[in-house]
């Protein structure tokens, strides 16, 4: 079943072709769309408005998913390992690459694998009060931000975690990378409008940007004189019930 952008089938004669897939295809059919429909319509659109843009009945799509709720812990675990599994996190391991080149290839291996679905369901999950935008940010400190910081620290000679755990700061720190990153994902899927043609030369900018800055930033966080509050360890992310 081929699916446009806008979540629709292409056709009446696509959406019969529907009722005959295998059930594993149906289900993946479903949780594709059923990620568009609530990317699109905020999470309190009906599953029978759902099963209408199928073009199914809404009892096929409880044969799948029991409830509402399971539906959408099913579509929170897609986009969980579709958008942010991120085996390019491997990278920040290479010692043969300089952190300059680790922070391109996760970039862009990162942008590569969004396109604006995950972000929509994401900005509407935290707005909503489900637990997905939590779950993202305990991906980003364990894939992203502790790794680099690490590597930073191991650069200018500073103490590892096991004698200074992550500080406030330092995730911060990151932060001001990571949301420029984020936030060029956002113009570019969810705002519209003109953005620059070449975005491997973008992120080379914003990576090249931080780094001039990172390690003097990171030095004076670890000294005497760094506010007290940016210098408190991170605590654990609590896991989601």
């Amino acid at each position: 079943m081929t699916i446009r952008t806008d979540g629709q089938p292409d056709s009446p004669m696509q959406r019969q072709r529907a009722k005959r897939l295998p059930a594993a295809e149906r289900k993946a059919v479903i949780l594709r769309e059923a990620s568009l429909f609530f990317a699109s319509e905020g999470f309190s659109a009906s599953t029978r408005d759902l099963a209408d843009r199928l073009g199914v009945r809404q009892a096929l799509l409880y044969k799948y998913f029991p409830s509402k709720e399971a539906l959408l812990d099913a579509i929170f675990e897609e986009v969980l390992a579709v958008h942010w599994v991120m085996e390019w996190a491997n990278v920040f391991s290479n010692q043969s690459m300089s952190i300059e080149e680790k922070l391109n290839h996760f970039y862009s291996e990162h942008l590569k694998n969004e396109d604006g679905i995950g972000l929509r369901l994401f900005l509407r999950a935290a707005l909503d009060g489900w637990s997905l935008s939590a779950r993202r940010m305990e991906l980003v400190r364990a894939k992203l931000v502790r790794p680099l910081i690490a590597e930073m620290r191991r650069e200018a000679k500073l103490p590892g975690f096991e004698s200074a755990p992550l500080m406030w700061g330092e995730l911060e720190l990151v932060m001001t990378l990571h949301a420029s990153v984020i936030f060029y994902s956002m113009r570019l899927h969810i705002y519209g409008g003109q953005m620059p043609a070449d975005t491997s030369a973008v992120l080379h900018f914003y990576i090249s940007y931080f780094l001039g800055g990172a390690s003097a930033s990171l030095l004076r966080l670890h000294g005497p004189d760094a506010p007290a509050s940016l210098k408190l360890p991170v605590p654990p992310v609590k896991a989601a019930a």
